[in-house]
């Protein structure tokens, strides 16, 4: 290429005979160059190696998997039920005088090839069949020798995957291999694809095997996970939507599942892992849709004995067998195990939250299980709070709580006022009364979610509001509301002396020269200040006043002349 480039610079050097253009010729050859390196300038041609050369169906996956797999076992062969075929290795052992170990292959025939002792034919025997022969065969030639048989090394073969998996394909396996196995191996089944009705296509056999995997992967039934053979064809069937059986309320695990003919109630129940300790098993209802469509044909069924042997593989009294379409419903024990408890905080023994019976259990005894009160309660100030009611809705005040307070009659303006100082939830209970005087006429019951709180006893009076020196005053019995204000400096200079109120722990609100309460620890008594009065809303009075009096002798006057 650089040649044919170099003529025709050559060429054009002879016809021009122009530096200039030569110049420009050699820029252009020496940047196409560059531009032709650069990455994404000019791209390769693309040429694809084969359908799989993107792993879209995760093939490079489940080749990695039949490698990592392929000589594992899950557990040591079982003997009775392993089947010998071409391949497999048998190491026979003989103790006589002089012992000896020999390796020996099935043939391709099925057969062992024993020296001294001749040709045993093993075919579709299993270990523990070959082994006692093999053991008959070769005491007749090694006359008292202990001879012992084992298997060494398992074969390899191919199995036929096919239907609804990921990757159709051959997949290898052993003779310890299961259906679970050669179906991993091969990508798993699609989601579309039925788990209960696989079947296997063996050699030589009349009928194919029919594989129900859902009883493997349920419970570990390996009656549903059958082992391999050389050649087997594994055929994975599209699941059908309509022919299902279904099993809802206090099981494990609520499910629906393709129905096989062979389908039963304790089928369905094993399937989602059994009942759950709710469940109410004296009345399980089988709903059948009948022929037509146009009932429903229910059975009840009482299935108590059967939650100790689920995991068993006998028959259960009262097994009901499943037509398609079938739904079996597990109803719960009401109220069962069901936790209840309250909250007791503050000065008693030990705090804390406690188990109780609604409706049962007592405040004494809950107050009791707590172990009683402290030398610091403040039985005067102990609430009982009722979460369960703490949201309950008022209509009423939701709807003046809208409303501005100049458009409220007087009764709803009472109304909202006292509904806004309430503390909702609070159950009434004296319980000095209750712990003190013994009565227990209001002993009340305890319901779930229940709050207790005894306060530590407050031994001051709070004096607030218009005083020289606000701020808590130590309680002394005897003492009047004036008591306590000259303890705090007296009244201050605006203080309204009329408009002082003691205030009660729990809310209550008395004028203080009342006599209608008595000066108690934690009582607070608020003094407050003299209305500033403003000469312009003096001004503003005085004015509707006598404007509202010219108007009335106007009327009067009007009416006298009219007579």
């Amino acid at each position: 290429m650089l040649k044919n480039y170099w003529i025709r610079i050559s060429l054009l050097w002879l016809k021009t005979g122009r530096r200039t253009t030569l110049l420009v010729t050699l820029f252009f050859i020496v940047a196409s160059n560059l531009f032709a390196q650069v990455p994404g300038f000019s791209k390769p041609r693309f040429i694809p190696k084969g359908p799989y050369q993107f792993d879209t169906a995760d093939v490079n996956k489940s080749v990695i998997l039949s490698k990592e797999t392929a000589n594992l076992l899950d557990k040591e062969i079982d003997a009775s039920t392993y089947v010998l075929g071409p391949g497999d290795i048998v190491t026979i052992s003989i103790w006589t005088t002089e012992s000896q170990h020999q390796q020996i292959a099935v043939t391709p025939e099925g057969k062992l090839i024993i020296p001294r002792a001749g040709i045993i034919s093993v075919k579709g025997l299993t270990l523990d069949s070959a082994q006692k022969l093999i053991t008959m065969e070769a005491q007749k030639v090694y006359r008292n020798a202990k001879i012992d048989v084992s298997l060494s090394a398992l074969r390899r073969f191919k199995v036929f995957v096919l239907g609804a998996v990921s990757v159709p394909s051959v997949v290898p396996a052993t003779g310890a291999d299961r259906v679970f196995d050669a179906l991993e191996r091969a990508g798993g089944i699609l989601d579309t694809g039925s788990v209960r009705k696989i079947t296997i296509v063996r050699e030589g056999a009349s009928q194919p095997v029919n594989v129900d995997l859902e009883r493997y992967i349920s419970y570990g039934d390996n009656s549903g996970n059958p082992l391999l053979l050389s050649g087997d064809r594994i055929v994975v069937p599209f699941r059908s939507h309509k022919s299902t059986v279904g099993i809802y309320g206090e099981v494990v695990k609520e499910r629906e599942f393709e129905y096989l003919e062979s389908d039963s109630v304790s089928t369905l129940i094993r399937l989602v892992g059994g009942f759950l300790p709710t469940a109410r098993t004296d009345s399980v209802r089988l709903v059948r849709l009948s022929g037509d469509g146009s009932r429903l044909q229910e059975t009840i069924l009482d299935l108590t004995d059967w939650t100790e042997n689920l995991n068993s593989s006998m028959v259960l009294p009262g097994d009901f067998p499943l037509e398609v379409g079938d739904r079996i419903y597990v109803r719960s024990r009401s109220n069962w195990n069901v936790k209840h408890d309250a909250v007791i905080s503050g000065e008693v023994r030990f705090p804390g939250r406690y188990p109780l019976i609604p409706n049962v259990t007592k405040l004494t005894d809950l107050i009791e299980a707590a172990g009683g009160f402290t030398d610091k309660a403040s039985l005067e100030d102990a609430v009982i709070l009722r979460t369960s009611e703490m949201n309950l809705l008022d209509k009423e005040f939701e709807r003046l709580r809208l409303m501005p307070p100049s458009e409220m009659s007087v009764n709803e303006l009472q109304y909202y006022k006292v509904k806004s100082r309430e503390v909702k939830g609070v159950i009434s209970v004296d319980f000095v009364d209750v712990f003190v005087r013994d009565k227990l006429g209001n002993n009340p019951t305890l319901r779930d979610g229940d709050s207790i709180n005894v306060p530590e006893r407050n031994n001051y009076v709070n004096v607030t509001g218009s005083v020289r020196n606000p701020g808590r005053v130590v309680y002394k019995e005897g003492l009047a509301f004036l008591d306590y204000v000259r303890l705090a400096g007296g009244y201050g200079f605006r203080a309204d002396q009329s408009a002082t109120l003691v205030v009660k722990p729990k809310g209550d609100q008395f004028p203080a020269s009342s006599e209608n309460y008595k000066m108690e620890p934690g009582d607070n008594i608020l003094v407050l200040d003299t209305p500033e009065t403003r000469f312009i809303d003096v001004f503003t009075k005085v004015l509707t006043i006598t404007a509202q009096i010219v108007t009335i002798v106007g009327v009067v006057l009007a009416v006298v002349r009219l007579k």
